[in-house]
């Protein structure tokens, strides 16, 4: 039986409820959000007369879920217009939406009772052959649905998004005995592709694997960290990008995820879990009566303000305070005092750092091999009990978690065989099967072989290889069987097969630098000789975050602004190759992709971007503006193609305001879809959910476009420059700004050069001019503006805060 999914019903309006509904709203799929109906009214209510029968009252709980999703901060929606797909009820009197549903989703309270009765609700409403879910955390899916019929069990299965469901990549499927493969098969496939997870099939066991192994290795670490007089700084520190994980570490975590919802979780998790060596952690005396006491007075974490950190209230400035675990007081922040901190910190290899940090007889020291071996034993021995592979266990610990490794790839990193004798030694026991592992001489839980990943199995003592997948394109394991074409220290062109190169940039967080540029021109060159086309992406952080300041701030200072025009110049050049190349070049965005990386993006045939793609051109906030084809690009993509479609009476002055608010206020996309909606992305340009899938997509639109015969675009008179009326319109505006107190002098200067550029400067009529046109204004008003002192003070700034200065 094939399946398709045109409708989604998610019932329980709550932050994971609202999280998912807005996520498959994101993803073009309309919703229908359900949550109950009060039994009582509040005191608003009333003084407003209404009833329990009002259909406000009626749905209070979803509107206030709807508002939720609308407000919420780190964005749910892609898009403001994502919400219009939502469309909110309640479960008494829009019961039969449900029969609508394709994928019915339960995100209800963590109750069994509630879940049962439910499941009877929608057993009753379902059309035959829909799915039915359950977002539940820890309870037994295969309980959830125990007194079902037998359809409803083969179509019944767990979908455990993790918060924020828009963000966080993992989703773990649980199949029970009764589902049918085919729909585990599908909504992983769904899932992967519609709503960019990625997917690891866990066993129906307590928590799960993410939330078994948080559980049970972070309370660890804030149990040692009571013992041992620790600062909460200290552990947030040590215990975050220090050693592989997320800012958030340990204790701002609690107070993220809720310090009484952590608690409970592993209250419960405790009475789940009776054959666990390692369950008493759960009931350590100190850490728990620290918890009761700030539970008992509110200290909930950010739901209430305070908890392991306090927040100014809102509305207020002043900084956040810390809990002191002594005083059992908030404090000002103290900086941690470690030496091996602060060295460690300097090393850029996390393998290399961890080593460092384990080696260390300090608090830095010990607090990381407390972390870091207990997380690496835990997991060892509970395979095979929440999985069979350790790749499930690994991808789930660095989706749900955002560490940059999963336990078992940190131990190849530290090398197995010394890494398991210094576990053992230190108290952290290890599973029997490594031990058998190491004995047959086997020296690491992963290998690569021909292109191909391999991970130990337990149970046949040997290698198996992960799955081929042909969706994904993995560069690292591409290099390493077809090797580079070319490289140097920035950047590298990688054969991705049937005629396909791909430039890589490797610099750091991706900047644009000489090495670059050099490659950029190279790969122009060697694909119009020799190959179909070209894609840039890249597997980093992020896709670039722009041009090397520290670099144009060496040149500013010295004066060598001839070189700093001639540099320019050379990006302007590397990326009108680019765009005029003879063969498609697809560039695949995602992540940060700021001022020049911006620029490169919009550079070529087709933008393949992620779903999570930051995109914006944001030189003003140093004092600049786009040099290298960003104001170029938008006049091109936003205003031509206005007065193209609108004809030659159009007024140039809306759509010219639309650019100069990107530029001038250095506009940041929140997603790939809200970057369409600004101009960055043109109608003919796609999104993926996955970033998995991102590189495979962009070679498949290359060879797309090369078979159907690409021709690249004509160098002509394709930019329309709107010229003095329109520039004096937009000049008044931002003297406007400047005298509301909402743009600052320099600001005004900086915003009137761009303004400048993009009407094509003093032109007495509108016209159509070529793109080197806007490119020779952009480059002597870019050259001109370092040679302001103010943009040299914003450029120091920046580098040295990461914050705009407002001079």
């Amino acid at each position: 039986m094939s399946f398709q999914i045109k409708k989604v019903v998610v019932i329980g309006s709550g932050t994971m409820g609202g999280g998912i509904a807005a996520h498959v709203a994101n993803a073009g799929i309309p919703v229908y959000l359900l949550d109950v109906v009060p039994n009582e009214l509040t005191a608003d209510e009333e003084k407003k007369g209404l009833s329990l029968q009002s259909p406000a009252v009626r749905n209070r709980v979803v509107n206030q879920g709807l508002e939720r999703i609308i407000k919420s901060k780190p964005q749910a929606p892609f898009t403001t217009s994502s919400v219009n797909l939502i469309t909110v009820g309640n479960l008494i009197d829009n019961e039969a939406w449900i029969g609508e549903g394709d994928w019915i989703v339960e995100a209800i309270i963590e109750k069994m009772p509630e879940k049962h009765a439910l499941a009877a609700q929608i057993e009753r409403l379902r059309k035959p052959g829909s799915i039915v879910s359950s977002n539940t955390s820890g309870l037994p899916i295969a309980a959830i649905a125990e007194h079902s019929s037998q359809d409803f069990k083969e179509h019944f299965i767990g979908t455990h998004f993790f918060n924020p469901p828009r963000y966080m990549k993992l989703l773990e499927v649980i199949p029970t005995a009764d589902t049918k493969p085919e729909i585990t098969a599908f909504i992983t496939k769904f899932s992967e592709e519609k709503l960019g997870k990625g997917v690891v099939i866990c066993k129906d066991t307590p928590n799960f694997i993410a939330n078994r192994m948080s559980s049970m290795t972070s309370t660890p670490t804030l149990s040692f960290a009571v013992d041992n007089d620790y600062t909460i700084e200290e552990v947030d520190t040590i215990a975050g990008p220090l050693i592989g994980r997320p800012k958030t570490a340990s204790f701002r975590l609690m107070d993220l995820v809720g310090i009484d919802v952590a608690h409970f979780v592993g209250q419960n998790l405790y009475d789940l879990i009776p054959n666990d060596e390692s369950r008493a952690v759960l009931s350590h005396a100190g850490l728990r009566d620290l918890i009761t006491g700030m539970m008992a007075g509110g200290q909930l974490g950010d739901k209430t303000g305070k908890g392991f950190y306090q927040k100014p209230p809102r509305g207020t400035k002043g900084n956040i305070l810390s809990y002191d675990l002594q005083t059992l007081d908030y404090r000002e922040r103290i900086e941690p005092d470690v030496l091996s901190i602060t060295e460690g910190a300097k090393i850029r290899s996390l393998p290399e750092r961890m080593k460092f940090v384990l080696a260390q007889d300090d608090k830095a020291g010990a607090l990381a091999r407390q972390v870091i071996y207990h997380s690496m034993a835990y997991a060892s021995r509970r395979i095979p009990e929440m999985a069979d592979d350790i790749l499930s266990v690994d991808n789930a610990v660095r989706w749900g978690f955002a560490h940059e490794m999963g336990p078992f790839e940190t131990w190849d990193a530290l090398g197995a065989r010394e890494t398991a004798a210094k576990m053992e030694a230190g108290g952290f026991p290890v599973a029997g099967w490594v031990n058998d592992m190491l004995a047959d001489g086997i020296e690491s839980f992963y290998k690569e072989e021909n292109g191909r990943l391999f991970y130990y199995d337990p149970a046949t003592k040997n290698y198996v290889a992960e799955a081929v997948d042909p969706r994904r394109i993995n560069l690292r394991l591409t290099k390493s069987v077809k090797g580079t074409v070319r490289s140097n220290k920035s950047a590298s062109l990688i054969d991705l097969g049937d005629g396909v190169l791909c430039l890589e940039f490797h610099s750091k967080m991706n900047s644009l630098d000489d090495g670059i540029l050099d490659m950029t021109r190279e790969a122009v060159a060697e694909v119009e000789a020799n190959w179909e086309g070209l894609v840039i992406g890249n597997e980093g952080g992020d896709f670039s975050v722009g041009a090397n300041l520290a670099n144009l701030a060496a040149g500013i200072e010295a004066s060598a602004f001839n070189e700093i025009e001639k540099s320019v110049a050379a990006m302007q050049d590397a990326f009108q190759a680019i765009r005029f190349c003879a063969k498609p070049v697809i560039t695949a965005p995602f992540g940060r992709t700021l001022g020049g990386g911006c620029e490169a993006a919009m550079a070529g045939s087709k933008m393949v971007a992620a779903s999570e793609t930051y995109i914006g051109l944001v030189e003003v906030g140093v004092g600049l503006l786009p040099g290298a084809g960003g104001c170029k690009e938008l006049v091109r993509r936003v205003l031509s193609k206005a007065v193209q479609d609108g004809g030659q009476f159009t007024d140039p002055v809306p759509a010219l305001q639309k650019v100069l608010e990107n530029i001038g206020m250095a506009k940041v996309s929140t997603s790939a879809a809200n970057a369409r909606e600004m101009g960055y992305l043109t109608a003919n340009d796609d999104v993926v959910m996955s970033r998995d899938f991102q590189i495979a997509a962009a070679k498949k639109a290359v060879l797309d476009l090369a078979a159907d015969g690409y021709v690249p675009p004509i160098d002509g008179a394709n930019c329309y420059a709107a010229g003095r009326p329109a520039l004096a319109t937009l000049k008044t505006g931002l003297f406007l700004m400047a005298q509301a107190g909402w743009a600052s002098e320099y600001d005004k200067h900086v915003a009137e050069k761009v303004a400048h550029v993009i009407c094509g400067g003093e032109l007495t009529a509108g016209q159509w001019a070529s793109e080197q046109y806007f490119l020779d204004l952009e480059r002597e008003a870019f050259v001109s503006l370092c040679g302001e002192g103010k943009t040299l003070e914003r450029i120091k700034f920046m580098l040295t805060t990461g914050k705009a200065l407002r001079n």
